[in-house]
């Protein structure tokens, strides 16, 4: 019996001292995460038009109209979102074992990433709406009146991050840029379009302009997330440090 478990014990150190690698093809994650956008793209403008032909029944298309908080496409953009948080930690961890000046700075993002992740959820910078637009009276292009923190909160963030961006390679300075400013032409700019031809929560769905300028809104944050996804993958290929992962 002693000899069968000396043997068993051998075989299971041998088995823990496998390395297991995890491969990420970086074109063929890139290509998905466009494919599911398209696809979701597809489906959001099939409900556009069924509701402009006057139609109730969307055959569960529905769940895939962008303007809908409890849908795939919220889903896909806080799973997107988690990811580029989760990619960011992973890079926040190897820069602070090189004592990178700017490893602070990583963080943060990381931590940001994951929070609008939850928010992309839970929904909370819609709870400012209401008691803002009641308070100061707003209307028009500011009627969804978040986008004006949004804009505050922007031009800080790029102050404090305008030395980080420098000292990126050139190429990855580009991708950040790109990626943020197709982010924010969405969650932004085309936001305070949309807060201009708002009619109502009832009415607006079935608005022709409201749907498209929504679509836009929505696809412009998708694309910006992915690319900027697309941009941490490549620059944690560039560091060529291997990443092994420990439980205890």
């Amino acid at each position: 019996t002693q000899e069968k478990d000396d043997e068993s014990d051998k075989r299971f150190h041998k088995t823990t001292q496998l390395t297991y690698q995890i491969y990420i093809d970086i074109p063929k994650v890139n290509n998905f995460l466009y494919f599911a956008f398209l696809i979701q793209l597809t489906f959001n403008l099939v409900v556009v038009f069924l509701t402009e032909a006057g139609h109730t029944n969307f055959y569960g298309f529905k769940k895939f109209f962008f303007d809908d908080e409890e849908s795939i496409p919220t889903y896909f953009s806080a799973i997107n979102l988690l990811f580029a948080g989760i990619l960011l930690a992973l890079i926040t961890n190897l820069k602070s074992k090189v004592n990178d000046p700017f490893t602070m700075r990583w963080k943060i993002l990381s931590i940001l990433f994951i929070l609008l992740s939850i928010d992309e959820i839970a929904g909370f910078h819609e709870m400012t709406i209401d008691p803002m637009v009641r308070v100061y009276q707003l209307s028009g292009y500011m009627r969804f009146p978040w986008v004006i923190l949004g804009l505050i909160f922007m031009t800080g963030f790029s102050l404090y991050y305008f030395q980080f961006l420098k000292a990126l390679p050139r190429p990855y300075i580009k991708g950040f840029f790109y990626s943020c400013l197709i982010f924010l032409s969405g969650s932004i700019g085309l936001e305070i379009i949309s807060a201009k031809i708002f009619i109502s929560l009832e009415q607006s769905p079935k608005d022709l302009m409201y749907n498209i300028v929504t679509t836009l809104e929505e696809s412009c944050e998708m694309i910006g997330i992915i690319m900027f996804i697309n941009v941490l993958l490549s620059y944690l290929k560039s560091m060529k440090i291997p990443i092994n992962f420990y439980f205890k």
